[in-house]
């Protein structure tokens, strides 16, 4: 049976909603409609939507990303390094951090977030 959200994966401040609301906006403005599915943690709406993005590029990376709903805290530190490593040799002007990615730093990946879907 599905649960939904778990309670410790919800944002519940509202300057991060908003900032979380923005990036989502800038996800499905681009073609990412699973930024607005309602039973995905925020994680997996804006990791999903990097990973989506990447991908769509059609950038020849080398980089092997696998992206998984629900995922441990090993599987997205994992995913935020292999994340980091492909916006790198896409040439991201907007540098972040794996520990961004994984503590979902709204502010530091808004640009990041922006400047994606433009190879897409």
């Amino acid at each position: 049976m599905f649960q939904g959200i778990k309670a410790k994966d919800r944002e519940r401040n509202p300057e991060r909603l908003l900032q979380l609301k923005r990036i989502c906006d800038m996800l499905l403005a681009a073609g990412y409609f699973r930024a607005r599915v309602p039973i995905l943690s925020p994680f997996d709406k804006v990791v999903g939507g990097l990973v989506w993005g990447i991908t769509a590029s059609n950038v020849d990376l080398d980089v092997d990303i696998i992206f998984q709903e629900n995922s441990t805290i090993g599987e997205r530190v994992r995913l935020s390094e292999q994340i980091v490593k492909a916006l790198v040799k896409m040439k991201c002007p907007f540098p972040v951090q794996p520990q961004q990615i994984q503590g979902l730093d709204y502010p530091s990946l808004f640009p990041t977030t922006k400047w994606l879907p433009s190879p897409v």
